[in-house]
């Protein structure tokens, strides 16, 4: 429940989830490491990592699919495992699990009937419209593409009205339009105040999407801040198209550059990673009075980077 100030009585909102000093051992593995995560209500929050990064198991945590090996867990203020929590948790995992043979209408149907949901037929009607999906009401789900698919899993954890929706790799298998539309219907729920906690492997998704990005990698937790922030963190790149001959004349002429985080070889000439202060055009007149280049090009890191970068400035 919420707590208050006893000075002032203004309403303190507890975390949508808090994780406290939580751990999770599989076996003799451990897949994750003393988090303290706090999710704020009303927002997107993005899991950012790569595969085994340990944000399925933390998303497995919070649904009691599940059990944590130490630490403390509260959804809205409650206890892992209390009743509460179910009535306000909507999920979507990897695999959609719908009924192939069953229509988008029946699919969503008999999820109602299972969550008891009260005028069942009026909510259906209403999830459908939100996610854009009144003109494939009779068709079979087998049918579907994979970001139709996806929709008509989100579609059916809205039923039963949750106030924190859950969702392991919303885009997963699905191609660009189908991530913007699914984009779209998340910024959507968030303005009707829901809460989202979102796991990806993309940082453009995180970047979209989210109001804060939790970085994990190997179990432990990197970093929370926001999407810009960790940008700035981390920086940007520019990828150097030249000759192998005026490599080392470059990476000695920008070798003691503050703004240069690290310089990595590539294929086709060097990449220059940038922290977020620093100006490019001025690393560019610094390389063209260097050595001659073929090209250039300034674009954000890729995941791999991001977490490159921040474990060498960590």
């Amino acid at each position: 429940m919420p707590t208050y100030d006893t000075h002032d009585q203004t309403e303190i909102v507890p975390p949508a989830i808090c994780f406290s000093h939580v751990s999770c051992r599989i076996g003799n593995k451990n897949i994750l490491y003393n988090i303290d995560l706090n999710i704020v209500q009303n927002s997107i929050a993005g899991l950012l990592g790569p595969n085994g990064a340990g944000k399925t198991t933390l998303l497995s945590l919070v649904t009691g699919l599940r059990n944590k090996t130490s630490g403390e867990i509260t959804v809205f203020g409650f206890p892992e495992g209390h009743k509460e929590i179910r009535q306000r948790l909507g999920v979507v995992l990897q695999e959609t699990a719908l009924y192939d043979e069953l229509t988008t209408y029946e699919n969503l149907d008999f999820a109602a009937s299972l969550y008891h949901v009260q005028n069942p037929k009026r909510k259906i009607h209403e999830v459908i419209k939100l996610l854009g999906l009144s003109d494939r009401v009779n068709d079979s789900v087998k049918i579907l593409s994979g970001g139709l698919r996806r929709r008509v899993a989100i579609a059916r954890a809205l039923l039963h009205d949750p106030q924190l929706l859950i969702i392991d790799e919303p885009t997963l298998g699905v191609d660009v339009e189908a991530r913007h539309a699914i984009w779209s219907h998340l910024r959507l729920l968030k303005s009707q105040g829901r809460t989202i906690l979102v796991a990806t492997n993309y940082l453009d998704e995180a970047q979209a999407l989210c109001d804060t990005v939790s970085v994990l990698r190997a179990g432990e937790l990197l970093i929370t801040t926001t999407p810009e922030a960790l940008l700035t963190r981390t920086g940007f790149c520019l990828d150097i198209q030249s000759e192998q001959s005026a490599i080392n004349s470059i990476t000695h002429a920008l070798g003691k550059h503050q703004g240069v985080l690290r310089i990595d070889r590539t294929p086709s000439g060097l990449s220059v990673f940038l922290s977020g202060e620093t100006i490019p055009d001025h690393i560019i007149h610094l390389i063209v009075q260097t050595a001659h280049i073929e090209g250039f090009r300034v674009r954000p890191p890729d995941l791999a980077e991001v977490f490159k970068t921040l474990e060498e400035r960590m």
